[in-house]
């Protein structure tokens, strides 16, 4: 009997862990092309990321996505990066109108506790950013490097 309950859990985790991948795939794929609708029906009514509720958190991806559009972009590319300041050496997902070009057009850190998602949020000091100030620093300013 304890085998199956055994049997029966991992079962359960193994099922649990490949909805989370799903979940963070259709999350990347939702960015890429700009469109919240694609995440929405994936995330429950008590989930919170970035400490907003689902709507909230939605209304945020998609007034970014907005503002995006308005600019004329109709997708973005997806960039690996780690994160420099919070969650320093985390990855970091930056989303980039042309690849390593400039600063990132917005970036998730996308945080994960034994393959499943725990939160998603906003990531505002990664490589991508991190490049776009050294390189458009003011030069009278001294860059202090803490690494």
């Amino acid at each position: 009997m304890d085998t199956e309950l055994i049997k029966l859990k991992t079962k359960q985790e193994t099922s649990s862990r490949a909805n989370s991948q799903f979940i963070k795939e259709t999350f990347l794929k939702a960015c890429r092309t700009l469109d919240a609708s694609l995440f929405e029906p994936l995330i429950d009514e008590e989930q919170y990321f970035q400490d907003l509720d689902k709507y909230r958190f939605l209304h945020s991806m998609k007034k970014q996505f907005d503002y995006l559009r308005g600019r004329g972009v109709k997708k973005v590319e997806l960039v690996m990066g780690t994160c420099k300041m919070c969650f320093k050496g985390d990855t970091v997902h930056e989303f980039y109108v042309v690849p390593n070009e400039g600063k990132p057009a917005f970036a998730y850190n996308i945080q994960e506790l034994q393959m499943e998602i725990k939160d998603i949020f906003r990531c505002n000091y990664s490589d991508g950013y991190e490049r776009d100030i050294k390189k458009n620093r003011d030069p009278n300013l001294t860059w202090i490097d803490y690494d």
